[in-house]
């Protein structure tokens, strides 16, 4: 391996967190787009806050923070996936949320008409997220100031990776509530797996990798599921081509594992359900270094 040859993205305070590797660098990345819990000051939702943070991946980046010990990269964003969510296109905006006309393309969202568009109509289950649309101003300079520097952190890590390996593994992390509820694909009371890997049904990892993940995990106990409920969404889809071997794969970590869904207190469990995903970034690591030595 070599050391690192490209610049990181800078952390950007109130917008996201970069976690440099602090071993040789390979060419395997991580995020958390839905962790940040912070709650921007032009963020004036009709709910109470504890609301807002109910469909936060709580704890999710620091589960994955051993990461960077690897040699891997951790992005993290640090605000509500509510108030502006990173995993849906910008086509993905849910024009009733606008107060006028919404100038920007636009396709027909599954997650917009279940409230959960690129900026959340609905806090949790049928609960209005605002009291009034929003300004088309207002929406716009929320995309400018949060979305696209996302963005363009993770095109960073992953171009910068790919450009000195000519390869690059991408795992995408996040957190699913143990069972469906009303604004889940799955629909309400939809028994779920411990983990889900969502790999785009094959189109987003080559099948080495999601087999890599899920024979691993299921040795380490787990029970796992391929694309359900979950099969990606915009940041596994955007920046993966595998035929170029460019792989991207989004982990859904059920939350029963880990922490009391009520409270978001971490459980007892917590301590050995971290080192069980650490042990999994370290055999990841391992199998990327192989792959590119």
């Amino acid at each position: 391996m070599t050391d690192l040859l490209v610049p990181m993205p800078a952390s950007i305070d109130g917008v996201i967190s970069v976690h440099a590797p602090r071993a040789r660098m390979i060419p395997l990345v991580l995020d958390s787009p839905h962790s940040g819990l912070r709650l921007p000051a032009e963020f004036r939702p009709a709910v109470s806050a504890e609301m807002v943070r109910m469909s936060a991946d709580t704890h999710v980046a620091d589960i994955f923070s051993a990461a960077p010990d690897h040699g891997a990269a951790l992005l993290e964003a640090l605000f509500p996936r509510s108030f502006l969510d990173v995993n849906r296109s910008l086509a993905d905006m849910d024009t009733q949320m606008i107060d006028g006309t919404w100038p920007h393309p636009v396709r027909d969202s599954s997650t917009a008409r279940r409230g959960m568009g690129l900026i959340w109509r609905k806090a949790w289950g049928d609960v209005p997220m605002y009291d009034a649309p929003l300004g088309r101003v207002e929406a716009e300079a929320r995309i400018q100031r949060y979305w696209v520097p996302y963005h363009a952190a993770l095109r960073q890590l992953l171009g910068g990776a790919f450009a000195q390996y000519r390869k690059v593994w991408h795992l995408n992390c996040h957190s699913m509530t143990d069972a469906g509820h009303a604004m889940s694909s799955d629909g309400p009371d939809a028994s779920r797996a411990d983990i889900c890997i969502g790999d785009m049904n094959g189109t987003s990892a080559g099948a080495e990798f999601a087999a890599l993940l899920r024979e691993y995990l299921q040795a380490e106990g787990f029970s796992v599921a391929m694309n359900k409920p979950f099969r990606g969404a915009e940041l596994t889809e955007a920046y993966a081509n595998p035929a170029i071997h460019r792989h991207s794969i989004q982990l859904e970590i059920n939350r029963r594992l880990y922490m009391d869904e009520a409270t978001r207190e971490r459980s007892a469990d917590y301590p050995v359900f971290k080192a069980a995903m650490t042990r999994l970034v370290a055999h990841l690591a391992g199998y990327v270094a192989q792959e590119t030595r």
